[in-house]
């Protein structure tokens, strides 16, 4: 039989480690939380204010950005302005709604916000507008069923003439061929410019890069 003294010092020995492994776990599951809190912080941080270095585009960077005018054009739900540009993503393409280009610019727009669909916050929040000198009411109201985010629109000449110089002229499509878009960002200004050459696909993916360096509402540049 072993000494009383022994049983209580192996106890006392077993306690301790015991002890002391308890304590290295809580220590443990604290540095992991407060190391999550960190990861989370620093993305929720950089998703806020975006990457320090603009993006590599396959369209073209406006740098800095250019504020548009004021400016009124006519829809079929009612007059817009720059105010409604604020607080979300807007791609704009300049072609008439009866031409081939206009429609196929349409089509385009449609094609890269679908491409869009897995981007909620991004998608949640983008426009499209077909603007041009000409109102044909029947045809907006057709192509704007295609999707609620579409608005087709027109305006007095002064109207559409300032919002073209900042634009860089109206930039007509070659007859049946795709127009410009032209990307407005949350804070009315233009940022970025998508030729009519490039895919639906490369749009879609320059957008993507834009929101994460520049953010949701655009504080970025």
């Amino acid at each position: 039989m072993r000494p009383t003294g022994f049983c209580r010092w192996r106890g006392r020995c077993l306690g301790w480690a015991m002890s002391r492994r308890s304590l290295a776990v809580r220590l443990l599951m604290a540095l992991a939380a407060v190391g999550l809190f960190l990861v989370g912080y620093q993305w929720g941080n950089q998703w806020q204010v975006g990457n320090a270095s603009p993006p590599i585009l396959e369209g073209v960077l406006i740098s800095p950005p250019l504020a548009l005018p004021d400016f009124v054009l006519s829809g079929t739900r009612g007059p817009v302005g720059r105010p409604d540009l604020l607080d979300q993503w807007t791609l704009l393409a300049w072609a008439s709604p009866a031409s081939a280009s206009g429609q196929r610019g349409v089509g385009r727009m449609i094609e890269i916000a679908n491409r869009l669909a897995d981007a909620a916050l991004l998608r949640g929040r983008l426009r499209l507008w077909l603007v041009d000198h000409d109102a044909v009411p029947n045809l907006a109201w057709d192509l704007e069923r295609l999707t609620s985010d579409l608005r087709v629109l027109s305006g007095q000449s002064a109207d559409l003439d300032d919002l073209a110089a900042v634009l860089g002229g109206e930039r007509p499509a070659t007859e049946g061929g795709l127009p410009d878009l032209f990307l407005i960002d949350p804070q009315a200004r233009l940022l970025a410019l998508f030729p009519a050459a490039q895919a639906p696909a490369a749009v879609a993916a320059d957008l993507r890069a834009l929101v994460r360096w520049a953010g949701p509402g655009g504080e970025r540049p």
